[in-house]
C-alpha cells in the first residue's frame, strides 16, 4: 500500500481541522518560544548555552519538520521568519567535513561518536526527517544539503574507516531518517546506511549489556526480535525502519518479524488509551500484561511511535488492525499529550490520578515517576511537544491509502483528495459521530474503493470484507453515505491485567472516557451496572462528549469492616481521556468496579 502526501490532501474542516488551527495558532509558536527561551535555538548556532544538552537539536529539528508541513498548507509569515532563521544557523554552522551536532561542536569536539548513548546519530536522523519534509513540501533543499555531507561524514567513520566507539546507535532514530531520504531522493548509499543500521543491530558483544534486557534492542538481530522490550520509543523507531526495509527490500522473514512484535504489543503490552511503555524505570515496556494505570508511564512519544510504525505496517500489509491501533493511539494517548488551549503537554499519561498520592508524595511536578496532574509548557526533555505538533501536521496522509486500482479510506476526517485513482470529498461528523460521506471520481476509471470498518462498530454491512466495506465500478461524482453508529460501550480487560482485574471502562466510538473529580463527588468506592439508561451529550465545543452512567457510591465509616458498606445511588459523570486535566488538578480514573 501506498499512502498520499500532503499535496494531495487538504482537510476542509471539522475536528482535524481545528486540531492543525491550534497547531498553528498555538503549539507550534509555543513549542518556538519555549525553545528559544530555553536556549534550543541558540544552541543550534554552536555558542556556549547554559543547560546545552546531548540530544537538544532534534527538539529543533521535530520544530522545523512541524513547521514545514504547516507551511505547505498555509502560508503563516511569522513561522516561516523563524524556520528560515533556524535553517541558516544550521547550514552556516556546519562543519567543512560535514559533521553537525551543536552540542559536541561547542562542548567536547574531541568525544565525536566515542558514547553510543549520547544521542548523535539519534539528532542526525532527525535532521534527516526535518531535511525529506522541507525538501518534499517546500522544495528547500537547505537542510537536505546538510543531510547529504552529514551522511556522507556518517558512513566515512562507520562503514568506511570504522573508527568509531560502536556500530549502532543506543537510540534508534537515524535508520528511519535514513530510509525517508532514500525515498526522497532514490540514492543508493541511503539505502546501504539504513540496511546498515539495522543489520548490525544485535550482532556485537560489546553492544550487549545483560543487564539491560534489551533496553536499546540490542539483545538479538532484527530477525530475531519477537517480543517488545527495552525503552518503548527506541523499540517503536526500530521496529519502523525494519518495516520501512521489509516494504522496500521485499523482505518476508522481516515482515514477519515486524508483524509478530506488533501482535505482542497489542496483545500483551498496550494501554486502552494505545499507550505504551507501563514502567518509568527505563520508559520501558515491561512484563506481559503489567499495566498499572496511577504509575502508567504511557509516554506521549511512544503513542505517537506507534502511531508511525502502524502507518508503515498499513504500506507493508494493508491490513486494517493497523489503522485501528492508529485511531486509538491518537485519539486517546497522543491527544492527550497537549491541552485543549494547545501550549502544555504531558509527557506521562496515566490512566489514573489520585491527588492524595501525588501530595503525599512530596511534589506534584517532576520527577516523572510521579505524574503530572496539570500539563506544563515545557519539560528538561522536552522531545514530546513537538513530535506531537508533527503528528498531528502529518495525520492526513493516515487518511487515504492506494494499492493498484485500489483506494482505502483509512481515517476518517473532512479533507479532500486530489489523485490519479480519483478526487474524493469526505464529510465527517467523526470522532463525535459516525457518519462518513464519501463523494468519488474515479475519472471513468473501475476502481475499487475501500472503507474502513471501526473494530467499535456494531453494525452489520453486506458489503463488508476483511474489515473494510468494498465497492466496486466506475464512480462519476457519486455519494456513499455511511453511518457506523458509535454507542457508549462497555470494554473488560484481560483477566491477566491485574491491575484491572473485575473492573471495566467505557468507550464512544474511538474515544476511551475517564472520569474527573472536578465534575464527581468522589471516584472512591463507585462501582457501575447496567448502562442502558446512560446519557450522552456534547458541549458547546462540539466534539466533547459528556456520558451520565448509573452509578453506585459505597462508604464506610470504620477503617475495616465486617459488614458490607452501604450503597447509595449515584450518576458517573465521564469525558473524553484526551481532554482530562484541562481545569485545574482533580481526581481522574478511567477503570471502574463493575457491580
Amino acid at each position: 500500500m501506498q499512502n498520499f502526501t500532503l499535496n494531495d490532501i487538504t482537510v476542509t474542516g471539522g475536528f482535524l481541522g481545528g486540531r492543525l488551527e491550534l497547531n498553528r495558532a498555538s503549539t507550534i509558536p509555543s513549542i518556538y518560544e519555549q525553545f528559544k527561551q530555553t536556549g534550543r535555538f541558540d544552541a543550534i548556532k554552536c555558542e556556549p548555552v547554559e543547560g546545552m544538552h546531548i540530544f537538544w537539536d532534534s527538539d529543533v529539528y521535530k520544530w522545523l519538520e512541524s513547521a514545514a508541513y504547516l507551511l505547505a498548507r498555509v502560508d503563516d509569515a511569522k513561522i516561516r521568519a523563524w524556520y528560515d532563521s533556524a535553517v541558516e544557523d544550521i547550514v552556516s554552522h556546519q562543519r567543512a567535513d560535514g559533521y553537525f551536532n551543536s552540542y559536541y561542536m561547542t562542548k567536547e569536539p574531541d568525544r565525536i561518536f566515542t558514547d553510543r548513548y549520547c544521542h548523535e546519530l539519534y539528532c542526525a536522523g532527525h535532521l534527516f526527517e526535518a531535511a525529506a519534509a522541507s525538501a518534499k513540501y517546500l522544495g528547500d533543499e537547505r537542510l537536505l544539503g546538510v543531510s547529504a555531507r552529514y551522511a556522507d561524514y556518517i558512513r566515512e567513520r562507520f562503514m568506511v574507516r570504522r573508527d568509531t566507539a560502536f556500530v549502532t546507535p543506543g537510540h534508534e532514530e537515524i535508520e528511519l531518517g535514513l530510509w525517508k531520504l532514500y525515498e526522497l531522493t532514490a540514492e543508493p548509499r541511503y539505502k546501504e546506511m539504513a540496511e546498515f543500521f539495522l543489520t548490525e543491530r544485535g550482532k556485537h558483544a560489546e553492544e550487549r549489556d545483560p543487564k539491560a534486557a534489551g533496553y536499546n534492542q540490542s539483545h538479538a538481530t532484527i530477525y530475531e526480535q519477537t517480543t517488545a522490550v527495552g525503552h518503548s520509543v527506541r523499540a517503536l523507531y526500530l521496529y519502523i525502519a525494519m518495516a520501512d526495509m521489509a516494504r522496500i527490500d521485499r523482505d518476508e522473514r522481516l515482515k514477519s518479524a515486524v508483524e509478530t512484535l506488533y501482535n505482542d504489543i497489542v496483545s500483551k503490552r498496550m494501554y486502552i488509551t494505545g499507550g505504551v511503555g507501563s514502567v518509568y524505570e527505563g520508559e520501558r515496556f515491561a512484563a506481559d500484561y503489567f499495566l498499572p494505570n496511577g504509575r502508567a508511564y504511557s509516554e506521549t512519544c511512544a503513542s505517537i511511535a506507534l502511531m508511525m510504525f502502524c502507518d508503515r505496517m498499513i504500506r507493508l500489509t494493508g491490513e486494517k488492525k493497523y489503522a485501528d491501533t492508529l485511531e486509538r493511539a491518537f485519539y486517546n494517548c497522543a491527544l492527550a499529550g497537549v491541552s485543549l488551549d494547545g501550549d502544555k503537554f504531558f509527557y506521562v499519561n496515566p490512566l489514573e490520578v489520585r491527588m492524595s498520592d501525588l501530595r503525599d508524595s512530596g511534589s506534584t511536578s517532576f520527577p516523572m515517576s510521579v505524574p503530572l496532574a496539570e500539563r506544563v509548557k515545557v519539560f528538561s526533555c522536552s522531545c514530546c511537544p513537538p513530535n506531537l505538533s508533527r503528528v498531528i501536521e502529518q495525520f492526513p496522509t493516515y487518511a487515504f491509502y492506494r494499492d493498484g486500482g485500489t483506494l482505502a479510506v483509512e481515517q476518517f476526517v473532512d479533507a479532500s483528495l486530489r489523485s490519479d485513482i480519483a478526487d474524493v470529498e469526505m464529510k465527517t461528523d467523526f470522532p463525535r459521530g459516525g457518519r462518513v460521506s464519501v463523494r468519488v471520481d474515479s475519472h471513468g476509471k473501475a476502481i475499487t474503493l475501500k472503507v474502513r470498518l471501526p473494530d467499535w462498530c456494531g453494525e452489520k454491512f453486506a458489503n463488508e470484507r476483511d474489515g473494510y466495506l468494498v465497492y466496486d465500478g466506475v464512480f462519476a461524482g457519486e455519494t456513499i453515505d455511511i453511518d457506523f453508529k458509535p454507542t457508549l460501550r462497555r470494554i473488560y480487560p484481560n483477566p491477566n491485567i491485574e491491575a484491572d482485574f473485575g473492573k471495566v471502562c467505557f468507550s464512544c466510538g474511538p474515544m476511551v472516557l475517564c472520569a474527573e473529580g472536578v465534575d464527581n463527588r468522589t471516584l472512591a468506592g463507585v462501582s457501575v451496572g447496567d448502562i442502558s439508561a446512560a446519557e450522552l451529550t456534547f458541549t458547546d465545543d462540539a466534539y466533547i462528549l459528556r456520558a451520565r452512567v448509573p452509578a453506585t457510591v459505597r462508604a464506610a465509616e470504620p477503617l475495616y469492616s465486617t459488614t458490607p458498606p452501604a450503597a447509595e445511588p449515584a450518576t458517573l459523570e465521564l469525558i473524553p481521556y484526551f481532554t482530562h486535566a484541562n481545569r485545574g488538578e482533580t481526581d481522574m480514573k478511567v477503570w471502574f468496579v463493575e457491580g
